[in-house]
């Protein structure tokens, strides 16, 4: 049979709160009302270096750094005015001086207690923060120093930490960002669909990258857009689920593949035009020079004449496609002149220095009259291109000019549609191409420039182009421009 348990007295208890007391492995300090240590256990003297008896008996004050001793008399009072369970100077950091002099982190918890005779005391239990606070510094030291842009967002979007690398990307100082809501450092057209997508991250969690297949962009502190990667986490700090973002400014990288693609492009149209178009005329001025010094040892001087003059027409045109490879160059450079434009001012501008002819009807009642961020001169050159060949690659004498625009995600979708003969669609892609032209008879003498200067234009400033063609029974063309709304930062700036 099982053997009834000894009763237990009072005194038992008591001996076992005490050796818990004294074992626990936190620091325990018992105060009275006058603030003089009563009780410590062994944990807090190995934290602050004291024997028991050292410490038992001194003011609480003693185990504080010397600085707010006299402050702390006055918390001290306050708090027995108005007694609760609860953490000490909760929102800053608190100290504890060693018995050798150094100072170190701790938190503390208060517990009010009432003994037996009436007496008011506080029980302080107190955990030495060192190491939790060299791994904060250990962090913070890394956050700060990383070449990537970091942020900590709380759970309802405001920034409580960024560093300096987010800093240069976007043009703002840590300070300023603290605090500030995150749609700050977001596009306008982004900020109202975003805080649901932050919700959901925020439900779901996990490490991710942020619209992966999309054209990111976050907003500088000038106004313009920056292309940008962004990864996701969610992370404890300070006590809080927080989201880590960590953004990186690709506008460098996106810059650096369209000017390879550009070189790469460039070098095939270059080997095309040395071979094909600077060649050929090379060749008959060489054959007319022979043919020239035949006729001179042959005393024709009726020929020499006669082929000395077909040799400048064809340096001239040597001259023309040296040019417009000048200028196809120079189309490949960015402006970032960014200024308000609408697009019904620049049609009309076109119009009034390039007139469309009277047999010609031009229709822009579907013209989006919105203004937005753009670069008015590359904008406008590509405009007039298509304009103009639109009326010169016609082959009627009456025809119906139709432009149109509306915004189109990032882009303002400008369309320019004709009804002409139409574009082949085996020549969709070819158009586009230096010295290309249709293989159809003309009106006007053409260069083949127009429609490659056209694409490097609105390429490089961050749009695309096309051709659908034909548009409505066989016959007609659109080019399709899209063209960016809001203001882009290249690697150049």
């Amino acid at each position: 049979m099982d053997q009834p348990l000894p009763a237990s007295s009072p005194d038992d208890g008591a001996n076992v709160l005490a050796q818990a007391f004294d074992s626990a492995p936190n620091g325990f300090v018992l105060i009275n009302e006058h603030g003089t240590i009563a009780s410590v256990n062994q944990e807090l003297c190995r934290m602050f270096g004291h024997s028991a008896d050292g410490l038992v008996g001194r003011s609480v004050d003693s185990l504080l750094p010397e600085a707010f001793r006299a402050q702390h008399a006055e918390h001290r009072r306050e708090f027995l005015a108005a007694p609760s369970r609860r953490r000490m100077g909760e929102g800053r950091v608190l100290n504890g001086q060693h018995a050798l002099g150094h100072v170190f982190p701790v938190e503390i918890g208060l517990t009010p207690l009432v003994t037996s005779a009436g007496a008011r005391m506080v029980l302080a239990s107190v955990v030495d923060m060192s190491d939790r606070h060299d791994l904060a510094l250990a962090f913070q030291g890394l956050f700060d120093a990383s070449p990537y842009g970091l942020m900590l967002v709380d759970d309802t979007g405001v920034i409580v930490q960024s560093n300096a690398a987010l800093g240069a990307a976007l043009g703002h100082t840590p300070s300023a960002l603290r605090g500030q809501p995150l749609h700050r450092l977001l596009p306008e057209r982004y900020q109202a669909q975003h805080a649901g997508l932050m919700q959901g991250y925020t439900r779901t969690g996990g490490a991710r990258m942020m619209g992966q297949g999309r054209d990111l962009t976050a907003l500088h502190a000038d106004g313009t857009e920056v292309a940008v990667e962004i990864g996701l986490n969610r992370v404890r700090w300070q006590g809080r689920s927080m989201t880590l973002a960590v953004v990186t400014d690709i506008s460098a990288r996106k810059r650096l593949e369209a000017d390879l693609k550009q070189a790469n492009t460039d070098l095939q149209e270059f080997s095309y035009v040395a071979s094909h178009d600077l060649r050929s005329p090379l060749r008959s001025i060489a054959d007319l020079v022979d043919w020239i010094t035949q006729d001179l040892s042959e005393g024709k001087l009726e020929d020499v004449e006669r082929n000395l003059a077909r040799i400048t027409p064809r340096i001239q045109r040597m001259e023309s496609l040296i040019d417009d490879l000048l200028r196809y160059a120079r189309a490949g450079k960015t402006e970032t002149d960014y200024r308000a434009v609408s697009l019904p001012d620049i049609v009309s501008e076109i119009i009034e220095l390039q007139p469309v002819p009277e047999r010609f009807a031009l229709d822009t009642s579907a013209l989006d009259a919105r203004s937005f961020q753009a670069v008015r001169t590359p904008l406008s050159t590509v405009l007039r291109n298509l304009l103009g060949n639109a009326v010169k690659h016609h082959d009627r004498d009456t025809g119906l000019i139709r432009v149109a625009a509306q915004p189109d995600g990032n882009h303002m979708l400008i369309t320019v549609t004709d009804d002409g003969p139409g574009v082949p669609p085996q020549a969709s892609r070819r158009i586009f191409q230096l010295f290309q032209t249709l293989s159809s008879s003309r009106r006007a003498e053409t260069s083949g420039i127009g429609l490659a200067l056209c694409k490097r234009m609105t390429e490089t400033h961050g749009g695309h182009i096309d051709v659908v063609s034909p548009v409505a029974l066989g016959r007609g063309a659109q080019f399709r421009v899209w063209w960016p709304m809001y203001p882009r930062r290249t690697n150049d700036e």
